[in-house]
């Protein structure tokens, strides 16, 4: 590498031709200058799609090492993504992603956020930015974490308020093969699998989280005797929490952690049934339900690899910047330019 200081490494000319690009871009003009310039500068293995179909077949038989996608590919782009993140779709959830989107779309901007993207530049998008861009994120990634309905990077500023939520290092296999490392499809599919189990530990504890925070919630209502049909509609967010991560231990191989979710989604079931007048014991049961769940997830501790960043030794991320010189602020339109946007500061719009 050119220098051992992550925020200025850049790809060495001969490892280029090691890492797979897919880029999905319906403009053909757009899309073949692209195409053309990235393999000029030495990414001799990248392909370009017009159609999401012509690219999910083709991640079907083999995935990129950096997804680079536009908005306006399809109308399902952004399930796309959030499928990847999921492992709903393809080998690697954990591949690099980097969106190109349309300007002052504001939904958009949300919706790459929440998908789990890496990176978003704002069109039009000169090439060389996203070179540029990607060598940075390849080299300074930002640890992931997992929420009950989110997998992605953590988008916290440093200033932000300490969290509970673990944090991640996931399998980088740009970074690995930009350092010179071949990678058998065994290996990526070995590392993959342990992160992913780490992921669905990680579900576990935000499972807890919001069982917590949602029993609270409806225990203030029975003290307050706003007894609703709103108070129902959160005793089954109960069940659906309960019977998610009776689904992620058994992925994780937590049998009897799985069974005491399911035992304990059914208790909540009969307490939705009579919601308007519950007995003591049912009340009881609410009031104990998340101490049970987190007694009974202690086991999956063991689980956790040196993947994973333990709530009270991670650090918030600090907002990503590429390095000097700074994008301009504003997109004058000018043919190549572009601007970035950081995902720190999309996240606190969201």
């Amino acid at each position: 590498m050119n220098n051992n200081n992550p925020a200025n490494r850049k790809f060495d000319r001969d490892r280029k031709g090691d890492l797979d690009i897919f880029l999905g871009e319906p403009n053909e003009q757009v899309r073949e200058s692209m195409r053309a310039i990235l393999r000029n500068e030495g990414y001799k293995r990248t392909r370009t799609f017009y159609r999401l179909e012509d690219m999910v077949a083709a991640m079907n038989e083999t995935m990129p090492d950096l997804l680079v996608l536009a908005d306006d590919l399809h109308e399902t782009t952004f399930n796309l993504v959030r499928d990847i993140r999921h492992f709903r779709f393809g080998r690697n959830p954990f591949i690099m992603i980097t969106m190109m989107l349309a300007p002052d779309n504001e939904a958009n901007l949300k919706r790459a956020i929440l998908t789990g993207a890496d990176d978003v530049l704002i069109k039009p998008v000169a090439p060389g930015r996203i070179l540029d861009r990607v060598q940075f994120f390849t080299f300074n990634r930002v640890p992931f974490i997992v929420t009950t309905d989110y997998v992605g990077p953590e988008r916290r500023r440093g200033t932000d308020r300490p969290s509970k939520i673990r944090q991640i290092n996931v399998v980088n296999t740009l970074k690995e093969k930009a350092e010179g490392k071949k990678l058998s499809s065994a290996e990526v599919s070995r590392a993959v699998e342990r992160c992913q189990t780490d992921v669905m530990a990680a579900r576990l504890d935000s499972h807890g989280l919001k069982l917590g925070w949602v029993c609270n919630q409806i225990l203030k209502a029975y003290e307050e005797k706003r007894v609703n049909k709103e108070v129902h509609d959160q005793i089954v967010v109960l069940v659906t929490v309960l019977e998610d991560a009776a689904s992620t231990a058994k992925f994780i191989n937590e049998p009897d952690l799985a069974d005491i979710c399911i035992n304990l989604a059914r208790q909540v079931e009969e307490f939705a049934d009579a919601y308007e007048n519950p007995t003591d014991a049912m009340l009881g049961t609410l009031r104990k339900l998340t101490r049970a769940f987190d007694l009974a997830k202690q086991s999956t501790e063991k689980r956790f690899s040196a993947n994973v960043i333990p709530p009270e030794a991670a650090q918030p991320a600090p907002p990503p910047s590429p390095p000097p010189p700074p994008p301009p602020p504003v997109n004058d339109g000018a043919k190549g330019s572009d601007v970035t946007i950081s995902l720190d500061d999309l996240a606190n719009k969201a």
